[in-house]
């Protein structure tokens, strides 16, 4: 096997080191405990990468590879490839034991999850080994962060002595390899492409400096690190479905940081957790950050913890674990995008900061196995408390539906299964928040052992010690998947009925051959996919603009405003293949498609084939603004949603490439969120577009340049502030009095005007958004034009000033105006925030497909006339 292997690594890579052969590399011995004897049996990793750690990036094929014969190797190691990126590469998951404990662990694991669970956890045994999980690589770009995970490995399988039985006796190990392999693959290609003979120190040397959108994100650019809780890539659903099966008692999350610090780890500032962290839970973080301190202090490194890093949101590799019986903790190493940079403190290595994680990656293993007793009796007492904390909340369920949308629901409680929450079908009727829930609907009870998980998914927070926040600092899940859901403060005796696995079954029964037209209901979460699929084919569709009753082969049939009509009149595509594509969507899609007999309504001017009360629609041909400033995760998402669910296609520009295409070729510009923008020489040109009748389809910052650069007129003017005495504040204030006013990641409430063409689809007012920054759109003169507007009380959960508040409330998120025959659209958010807002997502669906659809306003025609006038 090694032979075969030194031979793939020949043939698939070495050429590449010509160039750096002369680049010294540290042997494996400096990765390695001082003293400690290896079997020299065990494969070495320059025997399989050729070349050692730290002197080049690792290549994912190469680590599978090697990470394999280890485990072939070693008789406490097996190993499993638990799922794949979205290039496919495998992600692989190690369990790592003593050969006595790998014999029976199937056996240990049983055992250990019954500490979970109130009702049995006392049947769980204390002489059960501890269970540490080790994740590396969720980060590409933070390369040490995957590497360490080499020569932890190697320790693992190869290192003799007492010492080592004694851990491995006492430990169940789970390794996690890597987190991001198409992050790092991009990462290691970068390095790699500009790896140089002589060491490139230089900070400004292009080895250092990843051109857009660098490696630290997935292929669809999303962060992974927020991932643990949103679980919309399937990197994340892979190992959270291994933690869960596990429920580690500790957790560690290896990273890097700017390149001018030190090193990092847990725990983080006090003030800064999530309220359903215990204190407990923070007591144990500090005991096993002694055995932290106690390694870096030996080996002379300097570091730091409590400073700087938070735990309030729960989505993070370090601080996920904390709402689940487990440690988290998170490492930073100071990074090192090449081999070595010159920084504040001298020359930093890529091999140096391997070796420190290396070292807390053992002192982790170290800690738990000595805390063994105390981290089996915190896991315990932490679900045992549950009981206390049901008994005295007022909130004894959430119960939610979506009937318009029966796969957007289905997403939504597959969502809880990943988490371990339990949700079941409502039983009966039950009165909560001033409305009645009954068929259909789902409720998650609080008295299950995931009580602290459900209450973060549900819960409102908006009160916060500390306003310094390092990510969100407030979700909640029901609101951003667009449902319909309440707290139940009253019994909940009677109203379980079966719990949902895997999600609801959701039955879809396939269309009669339509005699006169299919129709089918815009609110459906694929309805904008099987209009493109129609579109694509050639296939002549119409969206209605008011409520229909259609009568159909099964009755008559109640749609909503944006009912889909794809009539058999003046089609060029034969009504055999309409049908068969029918009958695709249907099942693929999970959408029900109608037959309508007639094409006249039960409705007053409002038939199948209307003029003012049908629109049509035509295909969509988007061009989505990438690179340079732009934010790669706003980027993502939307290459994500187009591309990967509404399986259409989408054309990536770069910035500097934009004004030389042809934008004919295209329905819609997308500007997203970043220092984003287009470029000055270009403005004149997309105006003339966009009156030709192009869609400008912007958010956060791409919509504030927008307002700015295509909407305005000369005669608008910013408000005066007025002259000011500038305020002398001490220094000492400065983290927090910065803060005061910025906007935390949080969830925030509009008003959506749902007769609107843009807002079809969605059934309910209110509409949910994150939101991240105090930029507010400008209030359009056309009165139609405020598609969604901030409530009074915008603030959901999460945090935000009253300042901000006061700014903000009333004004519009989401505007819609006419210039010439197209459009501009903006969103003062980020409608596709991290896959998860479901309900904003299809907002920007219906800016892209329905961009047609609304009418200009007279208004709107004076708007255009004054400045039309005040250009000439």
């Amino acid at each position: 096997m090694r032979a075969r292997l030194l031979k793939l690594a020949a043939a698939l890579g070495m050429g590449a080191m010509a160039f750096a052969a002369p680049v010294k590399a540290e042997p494996l011995d400096y990765f390695l405990v001082p003293g400690v004897e290896y079997d020299q049996g065990i494969v070495k990793p320059e025997e399989v990468f050729g070349h050692g750690i730290g002197d080049q990036p690792v290549r994912h094929d190469l680590m599978v590879a090697y990470m394999r014969e280890v485990v072939e190797q070693s008789p406490r190691m097996t190993v499993e490839t638990i799922g794949y990126s979205h290039e496919r590469r495998p992600i692989l998951f190690i369990t790592i034991s003593s050969p006595e404990n790998l014999a029976r662990i199937d056996a240990i694991r049983e055992n250990h999850i019954k500490r979970s669970n109130p009702a049995t956890a006392d049947q769980a045994s204390d002489d059960l080994p501890v269970v540490t999980w080790l994740n590396y690589g969720v980060h590409g770009a933070e390369s040490s962060g995957m590497d360490a995970a080499i020569p932890a490995l190697y320790h693992l399988a190869a290192a003799q002595g007492t010492e080592i039985e004694d851990t491995l006796k006492n430990s169940v190990i789970l390794m996690t390899a890597i987190f991001n392999p198409d992050g790092h693959a991009r990462r290691g290609a970068w390095v790699t492409q500009y790896g140089s003979d002589i060491r490139a120190l230089d900070p400004a040397h292009e080895v250092h400096n990843q051109v857009w959108p660098g490696g630290r994100t997935n292929h669809y650019w999303f962060d992974l690190n927020r991932q643990w809780l949103l679980q919309t890539q399937p990197e994340s659903q892979a190992w959270l479905a291994k933690w869960h099966e596990w429920k580690p008692e500790v957790s560690g999350d290896f990273h890097e940081m700017g390149g001018n610090s030190t090193y990092y780890f847990h725990p983080g500032v006090p003030t800064r957790k999530h309220p359903l962290i215990p204190k407990k839970g923070r007591e144990l973080l500090v005991e096993i950050a002694g055995y932290h301190r106690a390694a870096l202090d030996k080996a002379g490194t300097l570091y730091f913890s409590e400073e700087g890093f938070d735990n309030y949101y729960v989505g993070k590799g370090s601080t996920y674990p904390q709402i689940n019986g487990s440690l988290g903790i998170l490492y930073e190493a100071g990074a090192q995008m090449g081999i070595a940079r010159e920084s504040d403190q001298g020359i930093k290595t890529y091999a140096d900061n391997v070796l420190k994680h290396f070292r807390t990656s053992l002192s982790t293993i170290k800690g738990a196995a000595e805390m063994r007793t105390k981290l089996h009796a915190y896991q315990r007492e932490f679900y045992a408390n549950v009981a206390g904390l049901v008994k005295d909340d007022d909130v004894k369920g959430y119960v939610f539906q979506a009937p318009e949308d029966p796969v957007r629901l289905n997403k939504f409680l597959t969502f809880l299964d990943r988490h371990d929450v339990a949700s079941y079908k409502l039983s009966g009727d039950i009165k909560a928040e001033g409305r009645t829930f009954g068929e259909g609907a789902y409720i998650v009870p609080m008295d299950q052992p995931q009580y602290r998980m459900a209450k973060a998914l549900f819960g409102k927070i908006t009160e916060f010690p500390d306003k310094v926040f390092y990510d969100v600092s407030g979700w909640t899940l029901p609101a951003a998947y667009g449902l319909d859901y309440a707290s139940v403060t009253s019994s909940l005796r009677g109203k379980l009925g079966d719990r949902t696995q895997n999600g609801a079954q959701v039955v879809i029964t396939p269309p009669d051959e339509a005699p006169y037209a299919y129709v089918f209901r815009w609110s459906d979460y694929y309805a904008p996919r099987a209009a493109a699929r129609l579109l694509d084919a050639g296939v002549m569709v119409r969206v209605a603009k008011e409520p229909i009753e259609v009568q159909t082969t099964r009755g008559v049939v109640k749609f909503g405003r944006g009912a889909v009509i794809v009539a058999q009149d003046l089609q060029t595509v034969p009504r055999a293949a309409i049908h068969e594509l029918m009958n695709q969507i249907s099942d693929e899609d999970g959408i029900q498609i109608h037959a309508a007999t007639s094409g006249h309504t039960l409705n007053v001017g409002a038939d199948l084939g209307g003029r003012n009360s049908v629109a049509d629609l035509k295909p969509v041909r988007p061009l989505l603004v990438t690179g340079g400033r732009v934010s790669p995760y706003d980027a993502g998402e939307v290459w994500h949603v187009l591309d990967h669910r509404m399986k259409m296609p989408v054309t990536l520009v770069r910035e500097d490439r934009l004004s030389r295409v042809d934008l004919d070729r295209y329905t819609h510009i997308i500007l997203v969120g970043g220092r984003s923008g287009l470029p000055k020489e270009m403005v004149d040109d997309v105006k003339r577009w966009i009156k030709a009748g192009g869609t400008i389809v912007a958010s956060r910052q791409g919509a504030k340049w927008a307002a700015e650069n295509l909407t305005a007129t000369k005669g608008d003017k910013k408000k005066d502030d007025g002259d000011k005495t500038p305020e002398r504040l001490a220094y000492a204030q400065k983290g927090q009095k910065d803060a005061e006013d910025v906007i935390g990641g949080a969830v925030f409430e509009s008003d959506l005007d749902i007769t609107h063409p843009l807002g079809f689809g969605l059934v309910r007012r209110s509409v949910a958004t994150n939101k991240n920054s105090t930029f507010a759109l400008p209030v359009p003169k056309d009165p139609y034009a405020q598609v969604a507007v901030y409530t009074d009380s915008p603030l959901i959960s999460g945090y935000s000033s009253d300042r901000r508040l006061a700014e903000l409330k009333g004004t519009p998120m989401m505007t819609a105006e006419r210039m010439g025959d197209g459009a501009v659209i903006l969103f003062a958010d980020d409608p596709n925030f991290r896959a998860t807002y479901l309900g904003s997502e299809r907002l920007f669906l219906n800016a892209l497909f329905l961009s047609g659809a609304f009418d200009r306003s007279f208004a709107d025609d004076e708007a255009d006339e004054q400045a039309e006038a005040l250009e000439e």
